[in-house]
């Protein structure tokens, strides 16, 4: 049953074909005997009349099928490589928004926020210090810092005039106090040797000495008495008594002699400054101690300008240039933070929106950086069409422009859309420069259209109505100038007249005329004949003219 519709429809095809070229031929005949016959070159001169009509122009690219939303991630704030900790996702997984795809090990990343978190803290603490009115207590607080600062420079101002200026006769007294001192000492040493704990010493040494000679002489008797023996225990008893005391008394007057002789020694030291002291005063003082003086005086005097200065700044207030500094420095912590915080947040690579993962590049345990894609996702729900317009035709193009859209994939099948935008930057390819048009994608239903799918776009770049219409044949170009050739109305069998015109929209059959002609007008063209003949003839080229110019 195919073979048989085949066949007439061959059938069809060709009579259609014979009755064109029959038509043609005797409709061809009847122009060009009414035009002024054939050329010299086996061309006929066809004449048609201007018509009016709607126009549609129309260019055609090629393009590919992509989606709205796609994004190749990658862990961007990485500081250093690292690996990959963890990847749930194949190619093919339908994902969404949020859901956690890959991550990479967090630990150094969270020590950096704890750190600018610490540092940012300490920053606002020094701003919220410096921004803070002095109290009444840290005033008086330097108040009292301030005294202590006068003290000092006094007391070292004193002592460097003692020294410049010395008291001859304070000295002297001093040396001689000195001296009635230590002879005091060294009598009271001497009339230490008859005191009260000098005699009980030597009582309580002369009692042990005897009781120790009795006790001996009642132990050498052979065979005593009980009275002797009595006697000899209580002696005993007595001798233990007196030996302690005489321990104590003589543990006393050895601490006595020691203070003596240290007071003694104290007193030596006292007359031998006091002897110095006169002897510099009277050389003219020492250079080196003077010396001494004056860089006490000095440290004095600046730890007073600090003190006051200190006191100053606490009743004006904080300087503002200081604060304006501080503030900078806690917008500086704050970035920091929040750099730190991105970065952490950058560990874990998060999808975008709802999509399929189209393509995954590494694995688990694989060293990556910052410059790595891990993985491609896409919107499989919107998808659009990338045309591939190039430098010559994209100023024919602009936003809203109708498409239609037809897929190798898809044979027979149509499909509407929009330009959605026209992008002004282009890529060189193959040595042109190719502008990549997004247009948007309807009609498709539920087709399994795949990302990356050749698309064959016809894009509506202009459309008139009612116009002016000639064949496009009918154009000739001088000098950057259009005209056409209209009939001779002066001599009908001279040559035709050209005329000027100027044209607007075309479709490759038609243009349309925008000035230089009216409706009705009639231009004259050549149509190529493929075979010879006087009046008529022609082959399917001219046949295809003829109905065009109809």
């Amino acid at each position: 049953m195919k073979r048989i519709i085949r066949v007439l429809l061959a059938i069809f095809v060709v009579a259609a074909v014979a009755g064109g070229v029959w038509y043609y031929r005797s409709h061809t005949a009847s122009v060009a005997s009414a035009a002024g016959a054939t050329t010299s070159s086996g061309n006929y001169n066809q004449v048609v009349q201007v018509k009016q009509g709607n126009l549609s122009s129309t260019i055609s690219v090629v393009g590919s099928l992509e989606a709205v939303q796609s994004a190749s991630l990658a862990f961007e704030r990485m500081s250093s490589t690292a690996k990959v900790a963890s990847l749930g996702i194949t190619a093919g997984n339908v994902v969404t928004a949020g859901q956690v795809l890959a991550t990479i090990d967090p630990a150094s990343y969270q020590q950096a926020l704890d750190q600018a978190k610490s540092d940012l803290q300490a920053a606002e603490e020094t701003l919220a210090d410096l921004k803070t009115p002095a109290t009444a207590l840290e005033i008086a607080q330097a108040d009292v810092a301030v005294t202590k600062a006068n003290a000092t420079l006094q007391s070292a101002k004193s002592a460097l005039a003692d020294l410049s200026s010395p008291d001859l006769v304070k000295l002297q007294n001093a040396v001689q106090d000195a001296q009635d001192n230590l002879d005091l000492l060294q009598l009271q040493g001497t009339l230490a040797e008859y005191d009260t704990l000098a005699k009980s010493q030597r009582d309580l040494q002369y009692s042990v000495n005897w009781y120790g000679r009795r006790i001996g002489e009642l132990q050498a008797l052979t065979n005593p008495n009980v009275e002797q023996s009595q006697e000899l225990v209580k002696d005993q008893e007595t001798l233990a008594a007196l030996q302690a005391d005489l321990a104590r008394v003589q543990a006393e007057r050895q601490l006595a002699l020691q203070s003596r002789a240290a007071e003694l020694a104290k007193g030596k030291v006292t007359l031998a400054n006091a002897q110095e002291a006169l002897a510099k005063a009277l050389a003219g003082g020492d250079k080196l101690t003077l010396a001494q003086a004056q860089l006490t005086i000095h440290e004095a005097e600046v730890a007073m300008q600090a003190a006051q200065a200190a006191r100053t700044d606490l009743l004006a207030g904080t300087d503002v240039t200081k604060i304006a500094t501080a503030q900078a420095a806690v917008d500086k912590k704050r970035l920091a933070v929040s750099d730190s915080s991105a970065a952490l947040a950058g560990t874990k690579l998060v999808a975008p929106f709802d999509g399929t993962i189209l393509k995954v590049n590494v694995n688990a345990g694989d060293q990556v950086a910052s410059s790595t894609t891990i993985l491609t996702i896409a919107n499989l729900k919107t998808l659009r069409v990338a045309a591939s317009v190039d430098e010559t035709t994209i100023k024919q193009v602009s936003a809203g422009q109708a498409a239609v859209i037809t897929f190798d994939a898809f044979a027979g099948q149509t499909f509407t859309g929009t330009v959605q935008a026209v992008p002004l930057q282009g890529t060189l390819q193959g040595g042109v420069m190719v502008y990549e048009v997004p247009i948007s994608l309807s009609g498709t239903g539920k087709l399994s259209l795949l990302v990356g799918m050749t698309a064959n776009v016809k894009i509506q770049v202009g459309q008139a109505s009612n116009a002016l219409l000639v064949p496009t044949v009918a154009l000739q170009k001088a000098n950057g100038l259009y005209q056409v050739l209209v009939p001779n109305t002066t001599d009908p069998q001279g040559d035709p007249v050209a005329v000027p015109v100027e044209v607007g929209l075309s479709d490759g059959t038609y243009t349309q005329i925008t000035k230089g002609l009216n409706a009705g007008d009639q231009v004259v063209y050549q149509a190529a004949a493929t075979t010879t003949s006087s009046n008529a003839g022609g082959g399917t080229s001219s046949l295809l003219r003829m109905f065009g110019g109809r």
